[in-house]
């Protein structure tokens, strides 16, 4: 298992409108926050990226985010670094493979992590070779895709 050990100090600043700055003493934990997620806590997404020149909380836009997706019974052929990346493009832009997918480790599914257009419907469903793939996205739930915006 890929586990983090915090090595170093984090400040947290309030921004305002749900916006935080984190300031990290250690530019390895902020490689590891922006690789490893997408984060929840308590079942709300955390929208992380490096900070922006002149950012403004009431001007400010998420129109993208990154979700887990589940490939439930993927065949095992397909548990190939190309072929998920392929799959992975054609929902968003494709973030990374679960570890346990990469080592074909876990056989009831594979799980990949994409960024997602929130203006844009998801999709549901992808064609490889002769069949239809079922995607489900972890956390979606907690997530508003209706109009475009998070927390509608």
């Amino acid at each position: 298992m890929d586990l983090w050990k915090s090595i170093g100090k984090v400040d947290m600043i309030d921004l305002g409108r749900d916006f935080f700055l984190l300031r990290f003493s250690v530019d390895e934990d902020i490689e590891m926050v922006l690789k490893k997620g997408p984060w929840f806590v308590g079942g709300h997404f955390l929208s992380i990226r490096r900070w922006e020149a002149n950012f403004k909380p009431l001007e400010a836009l998420v129109l993208s985010v990154a979700v887990w997706v589940r490939l439930n019974e993927l065949p095992i052929e397909y548990y190939d670094a190309t072929v998920l990346r392929q799959i992975g493009k054609t929902l968003g832009t494709m973030l990374r493979v679960d570890m346990h997918t990469a080592l074909e480790a876990r056989g009831r599914y594979a799980r990949i992590c994409v960024q997602v257009d929130i203006n844009k419907p998801l999709v549901t469903t992808v064609r490889i070779g002769h069949q239809c793939q079922a995607m489900f996205y972890e956390g979606v739930s907690q997530l508003c895709f209706a109009r475009g915006r998070l927390g509608h």
